[in-house]
């Protein structure tokens, strides 16, 4: 699945909150699976550095995630099954993002990451992802979480 559309703004690129596809909800999941489906970000420049990326919790939730970004197209895990990369998709991944560092918002939070910039090349402007949990979520109707990204052009 492809979403969404991105937004350049000189150097930056905005990958603006968009809903994380394919996760069920009511659901149990448990710690280590897939939440969601596999997506891509198309449009990203071919070569720089995301410099930062946010995990919006509309359920509240405030469970650690990892968000895994691969520069090539990988078998990913269906939602709620556990996350596991072949050792060929293995060789793929640019970066992993963990999302541990909580800040609430009374209804919400937003999860930030503290192992940002990661510098990548995308020879095709496309970045494949899916999010695992770190933690046993259970999402609500109407709290899908989101995510964005900011990266920065390599020249």
């Amino acid at each position: 699945m492809t979403l969404p559309e991105v937004v350049s703004l000189g150097k930056l690129t905005v990958v603006p909150p968009f809903e994380i596809p394919g996760i069920g909800t009511a659901a149990a999941y448990a710690s280590g699976d897939a939440l969601g489906t596999k997506f891509e970000l198309a449009g990203v420049p071919k070569s720089g550095r995301i410099i930062e990326a946010r995990f919006h919790d509309l359920d509240n939730e405030g469970i650690d995630k990892e968000l895994w970004v691969l520069d090539g197209n990988f078998t990913a895990q269906a939602d709620n099954d556990a996350f596991a990369l072949s050792d060929a998709d293995n060789l793929q991944v640019i970066a992993v993002f963990v999302f541990s560092t909580w800040r609430p918002a009374t209804n919400n939070q937003v999860g930030l990451t503290l192992n940002t910039p990661a510098a990548y090349f995308a020879p095709h402007g496309k970045l494949f992802c899916q999010i695992k949990t770190l933690g046993v979520d259970n999402i609500a109707a109407g709290s899908i979480p989101r995510l964005s990204l900011v990266i920065e052009r390599h020249a």
